[in-house]
């Protein structure tokens, strides 16, 4: 299984800004949680929470980075 998280920055003009990330990092699939313990899920609960966190954190590092940088190409900064 994997995680996507889909970004975009959609601009007053309707131009987009946009980007698409995904985290397969050993999250288990929901038959094969292990529901016989408490310590069994919490296990397979954490794989699939450091999965989504991990995946958002990406996915909104880099539409800033994309914003910022296609900002930058249109806009001279004065110092």
């Amino acid at each position: 299984m994997k995680v996507r998280f889909t970004a975009e920055i959609i601009d007053d003009d309707g131009n987009v800004i946009g980007n698409r990330v995904s985290e397969a990092g050993g999250i288990p699939c929901p038959d094969d949680f292990d529901l016989s313990t408490k310590e069994g899920f919490l296990r397979d609960f954490d794989k699939l929470e450091k999965a989504v966190l991990k995946a958002r954190n990406q996915i909104g590092k880099d539409i800033v980075e994309e914003t910022l940088d296609n900002t930058s190409k249109k806009t001279k900064f004065y110092i």
